[in-house]
């Protein structure tokens, strides 16, 4: 039984030309007669609508799913600017894929009950492994999508994701399915059949101060912590400077200096994005917050960011119990590139040492993840989570 594994890339200038010759590459890499699942990945320099037809036709219409993204993570290089096609023909895995959209104007956890189960109708009746999603990254709380998805597969199922965004505009984003080009969307890929699928996740942030209380939350918004508005927080630690939570400089600020919540049981923090301030001090959160927890700011540095990522890729690398990864994928927080900036190569280099150099390495930045996460239960449960490197290995 055979996997085979294409990656193509370019950063041409046109939209067409970029396409053409990152699906070429990735063809010509595969070295197969057919394709069983390709992925895009795109930075918003090129217009999909332009660029997924001339792939699908080079590919001869394979099943398709994909993203934009802020930045392409390769083997050897980060890419700021670019197209990315990964290919696989496989007689051992198997895939079913599946899309919903309008997710602006749906019940998001119906929503994504049902994408799961168009994905699960594509995939047949086949051994599941985990299920990986692409979700618009700007949409307020994803979490209630996961809660859909897991109606399907259960609590306890691998549920994978990456939010998709743009170059830090948080403006423009879209997701590809087949011939599609979407936004307000998500994309399904179930993987499944004779395969090993391990995963590894961590993110390397620290908490500030003592811990304070989540007194009132309701979804994704915190009211109150320890008596005060939630925003009293920021103004606590930053002063004058909290207020560029409320400016054009509230993007990065927010997903530098983002919230963490003590779960019982976890060696890590779950951490959450900022994506409004509230006119009465509430704080919007990217995911879902539960009350009564603890809660800090958080604040991370280059050399905490690297070991995560090795820590992710060791814990990937020892879930695989001795096979040969045959694929890693990487769904890495935009947040980190905005920190680690020219050093984030470097992680990509941990990984590639503990898989090993002959091992396909493609990746993307992005806006949300979606890892099993340890809490005090004795299984992973997937979370929707922020600032975080997922390291996927498929063996």
């Amino acid at each position: 039984m055979t996997t085979r594994i294409g990656i193509g890339f370019s950063q041409e200038i046109d939209a067409e030309t970029a396409a053409k010759d990152a699906a070429f590459l990735s063809k010509t890499n595969l070295d197969a007669d057919a394709i069983d699942i390709a992925i895009i990945f795109s930075t918003i320099h090129y217009n999909p609508n332009e660029s997924v037809p001339v792939i699908q036709t080079i590919l001869n219409h394979p099943k398709v799913i994909g993203c934009s993204t802020a930045g392409i993570i390769l083997s050897d290089s980060i890419e700021s600017r670019g197209i990315a096609v990964l290919t696989i023909s496989s007689d051992e895995m198997k895939f079913g894929a599946g899309y919903v959209d309008h997710l602006d104007t749906r019940d998001i956890q119906r929503a994504g009950a049902l994408l799961a189960r168009n994905t699960l109708a594509d995939f047949g009746d086949h051994s599941r492994q985990a299920f990986l999603s692409f979700v618009d990254g700007h949409l307020e709380n994803n979490s209630v999508l996961l809660k859909g998805i897991q109606e399907v597969f259960g609590n306890v199922f691998c549920i994978l994701g990456a939010g998709s965004c743009d170059d830090f505009r948080f403006a423009d984003s879209f997701q590809i399915f087949h011939e599609h080009v979407m936004t307000s969307a998500a994309t399904g890929l179930l993987i499944g059949g004779h395969v090993i699928v391990s995963v590894g996740c961590h993110h390397g942030w620290r908490p500030l101060g003592k811990p304070r209380i989540i007194d009132k939350a309701e979804g994704n918004i915190i009211r109150t912590i320890s008596g005060n508005k939630a925003f009293s927080l920021y103004e606590e630690y930053f002063g004058d400077k909290a207020d560029d939570l409320h400016s054009n400089k509230f993007g990065q600020m927010a997903i530098l200096y983002p919230l963490g919540i003590f779960i019982e049981g976890s060696s890590e923090y779950l951490l959450r994005n900022i994506v409004d301030i509230r006119p009465d001090g509430s704080i919007v959160c990217q995911g879902d917050v539960p009350e009564g927890k603890e809660v800090h700011i958080m604040i991370s540095n280059k050399e905490l960011c690297k070991q995560a990522a090795i820590d992710a890729a060791e814990e990937a690398h020892k879930g695989l119990s001795g096979k040969t990864a045959k694929l890693i994928i990487i769904f890495e927080s935009m947040a980190r590139l905005k920190l680690l900036g020219r050093m984030a190569l470097e992680e990509v280099e941990h990984i590639e040492h503990i898989f090993g150099a002959s091992v396909p390495i493609i990746g993307i930045y992005t806006n949300g993840e979606i890892c099993p996460f340890q809490t005090v239960e004795k299984f992973k449960k997937p979370y929707l989570l922020n600032e975080t490197i997922v390291v996927l290995a498929i063996g």
